[in-house]
């Protein structure tokens, strides 16, 4: 599964939630700092017990913010962020400018909710930094990439449509990897835990 929450903090959360998908919920507590003192001590010392994971539901700007820079161990080791928001006219923004751990320059688009947009939005990501070589290598001076290997693509969302999913085992170009997020609240704030997604 890959899952990580990130250890940030926010007051926000107060909506329904529904269950967590795919057994996280099961395997929630592997992921926190549980409350002390609920199991008996041994040695003296009070063992955790688990915490629950409850869903909360994210805008745009809040997931935003909770993303990791460093997403070793959240997703994909070797995988950071090199810039946010870039503005890549007449494509809008790419949410998220990453490199993995082979320098491959990585675009990272996410949405809040069900959105078929999201691949026609991240494939065109994708042709403008293709179309865009020498300017791209101007604006990311970051060691470690390497230009000559094509951009890849990392899609996030809640969940994808039935009509994505088809076009998931359809697209072999470019690469995409495609990653369910799940915003939970725990005792630290809001985390996230990712589960990559494959032809369903």
């Amino acid at each position: 599964m890959g899952a990580e929450p990130l250890d940030r903090h926010d007051g926000d959360g107060d909506a329904k939630a529904s269950p967590l998908g795919r057994g996280l919920g099961d395997v929630s507590h592997l992921f926190l700092s549980p409350k002390v003192g609920e199991i008996p001590a041994r040695a003296g010392v009070a063992v955790p017990a688990p915490v629950p994971l409850r869903p909360v539901p994210v805008t745009r700007d809040r997931l935003a913010e909770i993303l990791p820079l460093d997403w070793s161990g959240a997703l994909e080791d070797g995988l950071r962020t090199i810039d946010v928001k870039v503005p890549c006219h007449p494509c809008g923004e790419i949410d998220v400018l990453a490199v993995d751990r082979t320098g491959k320059l990585t675009i990272i688009d996410f949405e809040p909710t069900v959105n078929d947009g999201l691949l026609l939005r991240g494939l065109g990501h994708v042709d403008w930094i293709g179309r865009n070589g020498p300017g791209v290598q101007r604006m990311c001076p970051a060691p470690g990439i390497d230009f000559s290997l094509s951009p890849r693509l990392i899609l996030l969302a809640p969940q994808f449509s039935p009509q994505l999913r088809r076009a998931m085992r359809l697209l072999s170009r470019p690469q995409i990897q495609w990653v369910r997020y799940h915003a939970v609240e725990a005792p630290t704030g809001v985390g996230v835990l990712f589960e990559p997604v494959t032809g369903e």
